[in-house]
């Protein structure tokens, strides 16, 4: 009797929660698959171009792009369970390449500092989620140890953006902390941004990221890093200060530069775990929004390969995988 009520409730809850998923979110989950399965095609185009002369990352023109790449196939493979790419990832993911390239990185403290290494550790998670093997576990440990040297010897900057977006470092040093189960990581990321992140009042966001024409969200990057470590009425408390509806955030509808058409996915990274956060539809809204403003433009993702092609897609991939990292 007992299992049969319980059996009972949970079919009653799985109803309820049905019920309760907003309409436009249910439509987005049916039609995920299919965005990122064609967000896939131009990131395995760029991927087997050789752009430099790395070991392992030598596609997509440069080391960060191809490093995001090779994620976004990773990520893909997991969340879908398309298992397409499997092979080429196995091919790619060679022990020996992975060992040059760790030696090179290691020995050059400067490169891709922070932004690629970020990546880096985006790929050692979801490798991790999609192998479930220890492939990349010393690159990976370097590299974050890497970045909490950075953070040691300078306090991170809120304001950051590009290539040098300290939100977007301790984004993913806390996401891999969690994977491993490094809680002195994570106390450490998390004392960053207690510091560093919280006494603050509107962001700037026309300001901080539509001028610049950049491709890295400043304010919803911010948010999503802080969302990391207050509890939800505190954070809610604190994301109305910092991001008032009275100054809402809208999709770039016509980009000034190439780079600003990677701003829409990366904003939207931020604004779904702010709808994560909060459970308010109106950061669900925007997400949507954010996304499907450039998605629906192929010429802003899969248009000149040296302009958009061999990096913006991967900004997309991302946008869709946060709601299979994370779902409702």
């Amino acid at each position: 009797m007992r299992m049969y009520a319980a059996l009972l409730w949970a079919l009653v809850a799985a109803d309820v929660a049905v019920a309760q998923t907003p309409p436009e979110l249910a439509r987005f989950a049916a039609e995920r698959a299919r965005i990122a399965a064609n967000l896939s095609v131009p990131i395995v185009s760029c991927l087997a171009r050789r752009d430099t002369d790395r070991p392992l990352f030598h596609g997509c023109v440069d080391w960060h792009s191809s490093v995001h790449g090779v994620w976004a196939l990773t990520a893909y493979s997991w969340a879908t369970g398309d298992e397409r790419y499997k092979p080429a990832l196995r091919s790619m993911l060679d022990p020996g390449r992975i060992a040059e390239e760790q030696q090179f990185v290691s020995g050059n403290r400067d490169f891709e500092m922070p932004y690629g290494r970020s990546w880096f550790l985006r790929l050692a998670v979801d490798y991790k989620r999609l192998f479930q093997d220890d492939l990349l576990d010393n690159f990976a440990r370097m590299v974050a140890d890497s970045l909490v040297d950075r953070y040691k010897a300078k306090a991170p900057d809120p304001t950051s953006g590009a290539y040098d977006s300290d939100s977007w470092a301790l984004i993913n040093l806390d996401s891999y902390a969690e994977t491993v189960g490094d809680a002195k990581l994570r106390d450490f990321v998390a004392a960053q941004i207690r510091a560093n992140f919280l006494d603050v009042g509107a962001c700037p966001a026309a300001a901080a990221e539509v001028a610049s024409g950049e491709f890295m969200a400043i304010c919803t990057n911010w948010a999503w890093l802080v969302s990391k470590i207050l509890p939800r009425d505190e954070f809610i408390a604190w994301l109305e200060r910092f991001l008032p509806r009275t100054q809402p955030l809208s999709p770039i509808t016509e980009v000034s530069t190439v780079h600003q058409s990677g701003l829409n996915f990366s904003r939207a990274w931020g604004l779904w775990a702010l709808y994560r956060k909060t459970g308010d539809q109106y950061w669900l809204s925007s997400y949507l929004a954010h996304v499907h403003q450039t998605y629906d433009r192929p010429a802003e993702w899969k248009g000149g390969y040296w302009t958009v092609g061999h990096w913006v897609p991967q900004f997309g991939m991302l946008a869709v995988m946060m709601s299979y990292y994370d779902p409702p």
